[in-house]
């Protein structure tokens, strides 16, 4: 699925999905305590590991349903696009889940979320499903991923949540494909179940009513 200008690749560290070896994995970075890290940085930043004109990201056990030039079609004039995600529509919904799920530090995500708040950064303004990501290779993109590497290096590891604060407009958001296995892609299995997703987004809608009341 790679051509001279187009490079599919993923980062595998640690014991969470096997080496691939049908695309570019990278698995050497180890300048960090936390596999997770060592692997996110080739996923963050690309373009200080690959000398192309197009890349694109996919989760270790996400595989490409079509050929590489589709997808780079899909950034439809951008020069970055995702899949819009399954359930979430913003960054705030998002970090509700993490932190109830207990997927990363609260206070750490509290406080992020809440600089982005007092940045006047707005509810409902996109949200992405970062396992795939179609990059054109641009000094304004490369600048980007840094402002993103920056975010998840004082803020939460969870990448999703400072996404679409740092890329904001200049994000192609393709159509949820409708599931985990579908034309465009293919995922092997999913670190949160459906049911755990569905339990945070009814306390985040029951929560939010709340307030309304």
């Amino acid at each position: 699925m790679n051509n001279s200008k187009i490079v599919v690749y993923t980062a595998i560290k640690g014991n969470i999905d096997p080496i691939r070896d049908d695309i570019i994995c990278f698995n050497k970075y180890n300048k960090f305590k936390s596999d997770v890290m060592n692997a996110k940085i080739y996923k963050i930043l690309p373009h200080l590991f690959m000398d192309c004109e197009y890349s694109i990201w996919v989760d270790g056990n996400i595989f490409l349903n079509k050929q590489s030039e589709e997808f780079v079609k899909m950034l439809n004039g951008k020069e970055i696009a995702v899949i819009k995600h399954p359930t979430n529509k913003c960054i705030y919904q998002e970090a509700e889940i993490v932190i109830n799920s207990k997927l990363d530090d609260s206070e750490i995500v509290t406080n992020q979320i809440s600089r982005y708040k007092d940045n006047g950064y707005k509810s409902m303004q996109g949200m992405g499903m970062c396992g795939l990501i179609i990059r054109k290779h641009t000094d304004k993109i490369a600048r980007l991923n840094e402002k993103w590497w920056s975010e998840i290096c004082f803020g939460s590891k969870r990448d999703q949540i400072s996404f679409p604060y740092v890329f904001s407009n200049e994000v192609e958001y393709i159509d949820w494909p409708g599931s985990y296995n579908n034309n465009l892609f293919s995922r092997d299995k999913h670190v949160v179940p459906f049911y755990i997703q569905f339990k945070n987004i009814i306390k985040v809608f029951i929560k939010n009513l709340i307030k309304k009341l």
